[in-house]
């Protein structure tokens, strides 16, 4: 009868690490794939970086530019457009076709 129940207890607690895994599979953290993106800009859903305004911080975040970069466009602050981050040798040409569709070159309102 001893060897019986020592036989049954065993095989029970064999099958528990197995019974559980169906369990521990459910109580997996979020892969980063299912995470909401937040630092990826999806095209058309967030608005686009003001270069007159935006912090360096906020620029190389929101466009995916190097800090470095980013200080540079703040320096040249303020631009008529955003082209002007082109013609006056702010970024490359490989950089502005990155970013173009990203920023805009809001004005500030005339100080009355």
């Amino acid at each position: 009868m001893t060897k019986r129940l020592i036989r049954t207890f065993l095989g029970v607690a064999m099958l528990l690490p197995i019974a559980g895994l169906p369990m521990a599979a459910q109580s997996k953290p979020i892969a980063k794939s299912q995470a909401p993106a937040t630092t990826t800009r999806a095209k058309g859903k967030l608005k686009p970086v003001d270069i007159n305004s935006a912090t360096r911080n906020e620029l190389g975040f929101m466009l995916g530019i190097s800090e470095e970069l980013a200080a540079k466009i703040v320096a040249g602050r303020p631009y008529r457009s955003k082209a002007h981050l082109l013609t006056h040798h702010i970024v490359s040409a490989e950089v502005y076709a990155k970013i173009k569709d990203k920023v805009v070159a809001k004005q500030s309102a005339p100080v009355r």
